[in-house]
């Protein structure tokens, strides 16, 4: 006889023998309040919690039953920050890491007990990036976001000080990885011939107007005049005009427009959703070699290589990536990776100088 199968009934096998159970809801449904409940040690009775769990869940979906958070616990705070305005303000995409990162602050909450934020100290923030080290990036990104939700405890006056406030995070290496000319053609031609040029075009529009992957994605047609593009950046809200040059303006001639926007997939005839083209991009990538370690977002450090490359100044690069000058001189250490290229560039220039100085002596 076949077993019935409970929504959200987990069993964890105990080494030394029977069983736990567990009511794990889907993170939707915590988001929404509901949260994870140690059930009964006995089979029967757990089956019986879970149940009645289940039918909650059900009138709450009916509009029957309103799910309650504890006052001034995590939880409730993070419905707070969520529908402050200033969160709406951010873009598409930052919103996204943070929610994925508030789903685990949610957690942690929830492991404890969902205590009140009153309660909260600097050991116990520095216990939880700890419990995270094992993905060090992901724990300095989720204690970024325990700050910011704190302070906005802080300045609602729910919180006098915040005990996420200057956090001590893990040094991490700056990425340094570009793509070199060859690599940019192998993955142009292995999208075409695997009947998705479109993914092509958005590496050649990545790495030739140095921008990030969501402003590519966005990129209308009626950004550009043949010559350039004008294009608000999703994350900073500059704007800036970007020239083309002949590569891209040859890929663009080539692309007959089916949509407003620039890069549609072919599977759809729709602009790609983000997951989706990463999904489809990992997958051209493979097919051309390229190397796992090498992604789309390294596109931009690639423009930036290429234009220093070419002895274009900080605040020529600037102007192509929409950085400030005073920004550019502080990140360009990590966006540009020292190159054989511009090596040889500046001994040519330092034996022009040298001749220069010979010959006027």
């Amino acid at each position: 006889m076949a077993s019935v199968r409970i929504r959200h009934l987990v069993e964890k096998r105990r080494k030394s023998g029977g069983s736990l159970w567990y009511w794990q809801p889907s993170a939707a449904l915590r988001k929404h309040g509901f949260q994870p409940k140690r059930l009964a040690d006995t089979k029967a009775a757990a089956i019986a919690e879970a149940e009645a769990l289940n039918q909650k869940v059900d009138a709450w979906r009916r509009g029957e039953e309103r799910v309650q958070v504890a006052p001034q616990s995590l939880p409730w705070l993070i419905r707070m920050y969520v529908t402050d305005p200033h969160f709406a303000e951010l873009a598409p995409k930052t919103r996204r890491g943070y929610q994925q990162c508030l789903r685990k602050i949610e957690d942690w909450s929830a492991r404890a007990g969902h205590p009140p934020i009153q309660s909260i100290k600097r050991r116990h923030v520095r216990l939880f990036q700890s419990s995270m080290m094992d993905t060090p990036a992901m724990a300095n990104a989720t204690i970024r976001v325990l700050r910011l939700l704190l302070q906005h405890a802080v300045d609602e006056e729910f919180l006098e000080a915040n005990p996420a406030a200057k956090p001590k995070l893990k040094g991490q290496p700056p990425r340094r990885e570009f793509w070199r000319d060859e690599q940019i053609e192998r993955f142009v031609q292995a999208a075409a011939e695997d009947g998705r040029p479109s993914l092509g075009l958005a590496v050649l529009l990545g790495a030739n107007l140095g921008q990030r992957e969501g402003d590519i994605l966005r990129l209308s047609w009626s950004q550009g005049d043949g010559q350039s593009f004008s294009i608000k950046q999703g994350k900073t809200r500059a704007t800036v005009r970007v020239p083309t040059t002949e590569q891209l303006r040859e890929a663009l001639q080539a692309t007959p427009p089916q949509s407003p926007t620039i890069v549609i997939s072919e599977a759809t005839g729709r602009p790609y959703k983000a997951d989706h083209f990463r999904h489809e991009f990992r997958r051209i990538a493979n097919l051309a070699g390229i190397p796992k370690a090498l992604q789309f977002l390294d596109l931009r450090r690639t423009a930036v290589v290429r234009l220093a490359e070419a002895g274009c100044t900080v605040p020529e690069i600037g102007a192509v990536t929409g950085h400030s000058i005073d920004d550019t001189e502080k990140i360009i250490e990590t966006y540009m990776p020292r190159t054989t290229p511009m090596a040889k560039a500046a001994i040519r220039k330092l034996e022009l100088h040298r001749k220069g100085t010979k010959s006027e002596s």
